[in-house]
């Protein structure tokens, strides 16, 4: 009996090996294909590069667009105007002088088959090669060129970069300088020359007025000297300017000028009186 059992077992349990042991060993595996969609959507500040098994076949507008899978491919390319700030550039001038400069720069893809198709990378190129320019034409210039004239330094820098990357389908818009910073030392050396410069021109302002007034006094002297009587009335407003003033003034009048023409000094200062202070030669007012 039990050895009938035993012959009934073992085909059993051969049957059940031969059953899972191929279920595991065979198991088939899955491949998940890539997903490629057939439209695509190119919005209005875009614009799509189509390229065909690697070509550049057209270049799309916006709206939505038809693509074959694993066959084309659109490339979006934005034409907005981008604002590339510069890193702070370290310049030293013709003159020796160490500057620290920040510029800005703004561009806009034109040309969105060239720009795909001859530059990696639009912004870093367009960045790097302002960069270079900017140190290039102000390290020719001195520090008071660069001051003075600096939208004319962005007009040159921004010919420039142009020239160049007019060949990657890029326009330059604008190049500003937007700050020009110096040391500390050098901020107080500039502040010094500036304060003497000031200096120089109020000295020389000074020397030519005191110029101008010693030739006015000239021509004004030799005109009282051939009249008497302008040299006179000269001197009668001279003595109305000092009596109309509140303090108490002493003169010292030659005895020539009084002789004969107190009635008339005394009739023309209105405003006060003159009292003699000596006999004929000293008088207050």
């Amino acid at each position: 009996m039990m050895h009938r059992m035993s012959r009934l077992v073992m085909p059993l349990a051969g049957v059940v090996r031969s059953r899972v042991t191929p279920v595991v060993m065979r198991a088939p595996l899955r491949m998940v294909p890539q997903k490629r969609d057939f439209f695509t959507i190119i919005e209005q500040y875009q614009r799509g590069v189509t390229f065909t098994l690697g070509r550049v076949t057209s270049v799309k507008g916006p709206g939505p667009r038809l693509q074959i899978p694993f066959i084309q491919e659109i490339a979006k390319i934005d034409i907005r105007t981008v604002v590339a700030d510069l890193n702070k550039q370290e310049v030293i001038t013709r003159d020796n002088v160490s500057i620290s400069v920040d510029a800005i720069v703004y561009y806009r893809i034109v040309d969105a088959k060239i720009a795909v198709c001859s530059v990696e990378d639009i912004a870093k190129s367009v960045t790097d090669l302002a960069q270079v320019k900017v140190r290039e034409l102000l390290s020719h210039s001195e520090v008071n060129q660069i001051l003075h004239q600096r939208e004319k330094f962005s007009s040159d820098i921004k010919e420039s970069v142009k020239e160049m990357a007019t060949e990657w389908g890029v326009e330059i818009v604008n190049v500003s300088l937007k700050d020009i910073k110096f040391d500390e030392g050098m901020s107080r050396a500039m502040a010094k020359k500036a304060e003497a410069e000031r200096l120089r021109e109020a000295k020389i302002i000074h020397a030519d007025s005191e110029v101008q007034t010693a030739a006015k006094l000239l021509e004004a002297a030799r005109v009282l000297e051939k009249s008497p009587a302008a040299l006179r009335l000269r001197e009668l407003d001279t003595l109305q300017q000092v009596a109309k003033e509140t303090n108490h003034s002493t003169l010292f009048v030659p005895t020539s000028f009084m002789s004969g023409n107190v009635a008339q000094i005394m009739a023309y200062q209105d405003a006060s009186t003159l009292t003699p202070a000596t006999t004929g030669k000293r008088h207050a007012v």
